[in-house]
């Protein structure tokens, strides 16, 4: 299993009506995609995060259906440029030693599929994760 989460800091003068729009684009990504088997969307409690969603996958082909699926391409030009700093990481119970190579090597695939991606990433001020050197 692959837990994918995305942790979000949102900029100073976005407004409530856009927070709830970006919100529900990552619930409508839980909702919407075939290979996401469970999801959660909410605030992040205890950090410098505002919100945040974890995304569970099966394994690396569900992450390549959640990455590259309409849903996570739509959240992408809705909500990155609404962010101030995004984390992206992943947890996985898998123990194959190359798993963050081929999990970056899913984000390029990704990039290469959608070239604008890699520019509304490198335009959120703080963004750490896997797909950040692309």
């Amino acid at each position: 299993m692959i837990y994918h989460i995305n942790r979000a800091k949102v900029k100073a003068e976005v407004t409530p009506e856009q927070i709830e729009a970006a919100l529900e684009s990552w619930r409508n990504q839980g909702r919407s995609n075939p290979a996401v088997k469970s999801f959660m969307v909410g605030r992040d409690l205890g950090g410098d995060f505002d919100y945040s969603c974890v995304f569970v996958v099966e394994d690396l082909d569900g992450l390549y259906e959640y990455l590259t699926h309409p849903a996570t391409i739509g959240t992408d030009h809705l909500g990155l440029a609404l962010l101030e700093r995004l984390d992206i990481f992943d947890i996985s119970d898998d123990d194959d030693p190359d798993l963050y190579a081929k999990i970056e090597g899913l984000h390029r695939r990704r990039s290469a599929l959608n070239p604008e991606i890699p520019g509304m990433l490198s335009d959120v001020p703080e963004f750490r994760g896997a797909g950040a050197n692309d």
